[in-house]
């Protein structure tokens, strides 16, 4: 007898609910005031980039890596699980939703959309984007010493492009450059390109007309479309618009102390009022006392000090830093409490605080 043959089964799958809307900067407040994080929402994101861009993680390493204890960790994870953020799979990793939120609300890797992050920079990337840079400085124009312009070099740049995309500071980051004759946010805009992730809004604040008309043609000619370049003397205060905005400020001030008061209160004055936003200051090494000075004015602004790095950045003849300066980076405590507000009308730079220690010298 020969036998019906049966009808293929077709299995229709089930339709997966529509994920609701998640707003990722309430979620990393919530996150954090839940878990008590002293760290804040900032803490979060840093726990959540770090299972992002290692895609599978013990929590330990996670630990390890962001600086926290364990139990903390745990704690920030539970809630992240609880909603369907974080999952357990041989480690913590992000879900499917995760993916999707971190990409599309945190800007992480959000060029190429919902695929896992790609490998740190490759040092055939590093090599194309420092000689790309090489090329773009050599047109630079030359320095005006009356501003304590001295030029970065390319790999100094490129090597500061790299220390903030480590440390979270440009995948989805609004960011502030203060003054940038050594072409910072160009080594920034070309690493994101090549390493296909989206920037944040970068405002560059200049005063030269010159610097101003070469980057504008450069962003616009290598199509760093995040970035803007505005002509501002930061004597003036920032304006209204870039007032607690920023995630970021990066700014390698004049050498004088009241000009890295200055540049540092400008940044201060642009972040957003948070635990945990980033500022990246290059400065030279000064004398004990004048260090002191300057540490205490930053924590007076309301910044810890998390990193010092000696001979960071190395710069075309710049006698007076013996061609090197350190980079500082600093953690807003909370919200940052800028000390020059208003227009600034004090000396400045080296010459200008030169020429009023020998007039303060003078005899009467």
């Amino acid at each position: 007898m020969k036998l019906k043959r049966r009808p293929a089964i077709i299995r229709i799958p089930k339709r997966r609910k529509p994920t609701a809307f998640i707003d990722g900067s309430a979620l990393l407040r919530e996150v954090a005031t839940h878990a008590r994080l002293a760290e804040g929402a900032e803490g979060v994101r840093r726990i959540l980039r770090t299972v992002f861009v290692s895609r599978q993680i013990p929590i330990r390493n996670i630990a390890q890596q962001v600086g926290l204890p364990v139990p903390v960790v745990a704690a920030v994870r539970g809630e992240l699980e609880k909603r369907g953020i974080l999952t357990r799979k041989g480690g913590v990793s992000l879900s499917d939703e995760g993916l999707s939120v971190v990409q599309s609300e945190l800007g992480f890797s959000c060029r190429k959309r919902f695929a896992r992050p790609s490998a740190p920079p490759t040092p055939a990337v590093l090599d194309d984007v420092r000689e790309r840079l090489a090329e773009i400085a050599a047109d630079r124009p030359k320095v005006n010493v009356k501003l304590d312009q001295s030029h970065a070099t390319p790999e100094t740049v490129l090597k500061r492009a790299v220390y903030l995309y480590e440390h979270d500071a440009l995948e989805g980051r609004n960011a502030l450059i203060l003054g940038d004759d050594d072409l910072t946010s160009v080594a920034v805009g070309l690493l994101a390109q090549h390493l296909e992730i989206a920037l944040g809004q970068v405002v560059v604040l200049e005063c030269d007309w010159r610097l101003i008309e070469f980057l504008n043609a450069v962003t616009q000619r290598e199509g760093l479309s995040d970035i803007a370049v505005m002509a501002r003397d930061l004597r003036e205060d920032l304006p209204a618009t870039l007032c607690g905005q920023m995630d970021v400020f990066v700014t390698d001030p004049p050498y004088t102390l009241p000009g890295l008061a200055l540049f540092v209160s400008r940044g201060a004055a642009a972040l957003a009022p948070e635990v945990g936003k980033q500022g990246f200051v290059s400065f030279g090494r000064r004398p004990p006392a004048e260090t002191a000075q300057a540490m205490a004015s930053l924590i007076q602004m309301g910044f810890a000090p998390v990193e010092i790095v000696p001979k960071f950045n190395e710069y075309v003849g710049a006698q007076v830093l013996g061609g090197v300066s350190q980079m500082i980076h600093l953690i807003s405590t909370g919200k940052p409490q800028p000390l020059v507000t208003g227009t600034y009308r004090g000396a400045l730079y080296t010459a200008d605080c030169k020429r009023r220690r020998q007039s303060d010298r003078a005899p009467y």
